[in-house]
């Protein structure tokens, strides 16, 4: 095997099994499934909503493994994408979901910064009557799902 496919095996391999459940030091995870970099985009997330006279969301084990599969699914294609979205909406069984994903920044508070410099972005971090929410990052790409 060459080189570069041995190392684009591993990576997929190394994320397949953070996404079913092995757990990077790095990557600790709570029982809701939520790692380090989630909480922290996830507080972020929340005192911006709270600034804005929001009440803040809460990690949900069902999205959050959403999420994670969604940013499993980027990862694998190597492009950032909304993909299936309808699916995610109806396995969330909510009647009002939001999502934004993001890609290749180095950092929790970078995305965060990012998305609120983005009116659609700034729009789903804001949006009135969500609740819950899962985050997942897999590689650089990660998903932020949110629902009533």
């Amino acid at each position: 095997m060459r080189l570069k496919s041995f190392r684009s095996f591993l990576w997929t391999a190394l994320a397949l099994w953070w996404t079913v459940g092995g757990v990077l030091p790095a990557r600790a995870m709570e029982d809701d499934g939520s790692t380090l970099y989630a909480r922290t985009l996830l507080e972020q997330i929340n005192n911006y909503r709270q600034v804005n006279g929001l009440a803040p969301l809460r990690f949900d084990a069902g999205l959050t493994r959403l999420a994670k599969n969604h940013s499993f699914a980027m990862f694998q294609q190597k492009r950032m994408s909304h993909r299936n979205f309808d699916e995610r909406f109806e396995r969330s069984g909510s009647r009002l979901c939001v999502e934004n994903v993001g890609w290749n920044y180095s950092n929790p508070l970078k995305q965060f910064d990012a998305w609120r410099h983005s009116s659609g972005h700034d729009e789903n971090m804001l949006k009135d009557g969500v609740a819950k929410a899962g985050i997942a990052e897999i590689g650089k790409y990660v998903t932020f799902f949110a629902c009533k």
